[in-house]
């Protein structure tokens, strides 16, 4: 058996230094892109690795109990209503927005944003209501809550107030919000119920998803205006709202 593997590789040496070094040459090239195949193929089976493992995640994950697209109202050129101290509802909105997002996620809620900045969505407010529309339109969400903050001639007025659309849509779902935000705000901090209210707003009625606009309290109020600036507040109305969405989705 070695003097068959002797035998077979001897004449591979022979013809002097020159061919001998042209045969390492040879072996040398063949192992480099031996090395680049392998290395390829182990390439190949990382990312068929990855690619299962991201398949196996996702077909793990679990689905969320609902959606909600959350639309802060006003931004960019549209500051929308102004406090005493120069606060604009367009800010308040956002961060607003933002707290209730994080604790819907909490709960296992997927959340769609019209707005996740200060800017508007359009050059103008009918471009800029057409672009929330469209967003609402191809969420595919269970419900939506336009976050707002109120103003009024009477500076003692304050409290949340839930609106929504004429159409009828939403008239249950913006009940049923009301009411949580009577039982855990409004009766703390001002001892005033409110009831939900219709009327002609196109963010409520521009789909026929259910759909309420939050006015989450009155900035001309400076009890509220206080409130509306801290972040613990924002956090109240988050939990109001995670409370009725969870409810909703309940059934119950």
């Amino acid at each position: 058996m070695f003097m068959g593997i002797t035998l077979g590789i001897t004449p591979l040496f022979r013809g002097g230094k020159g061919q001998k070094n042209g045969y390492m040459r040879k072996i040398a090239v063949i192992s480099s892109k031996w090395i680049k195949c392998a290395l390829f193929a182990l390439l190949l089976a990382l990312i068929a690795g990855a690619a299962a493992g991201g398949a196996a995640l996702a077909a793990g994950a679990v689905p969320p109990d609902a959606v909600v697209v959350l639309d802060a109202g006003h931004g960019g050129f549209d500051g929308g209503v102004v406090a005493a101290d120069g606060s604009t509802e367009a800010e308040i909105n956002l961060r607003i927005t933002m707290r209730v997002k994080k604790r819907l996620e909490e709960e296992n809620i997927a959340v769609v944003l019209t707005r996740t900045d200060a800017s508007a969505l359009g050059a103008n407010k009918r471009e800029d209501m057409l672009e929330r529309a469209r967003i609402i339109e191809s969420s595919g969400a269970d419900a939506v809550i336009s976050i707002h903050v109120n103003k009024y001639t009477s500076p003692s007025r304050r409290g949340v107030q839930v609106f929504y659309g004429d159409t009828g849509t939403g008239g249950a779902f913006a009940a049923k919000l009301q009411s949580v935000f009577n039982t855990y705000l409004n009766e703390k901090y001002c001892g005033r119920y409110y009831s939900a209210l219709a009327g002609d707003y196109f963010i409520a009625k521009c789909s026929s998803i259910p759909s309420v606009i939050a006015e989450c309290g009155f900035i001309s109020n400076s009890e509220d205006l206080k409130l509306l600036k801290s972040s613990a507040y924002a956090d109240e109305i988050a939990e109001c709202i995670a409370r009725c969405v969870k409810s909703a989705a309940a059934g119950v």
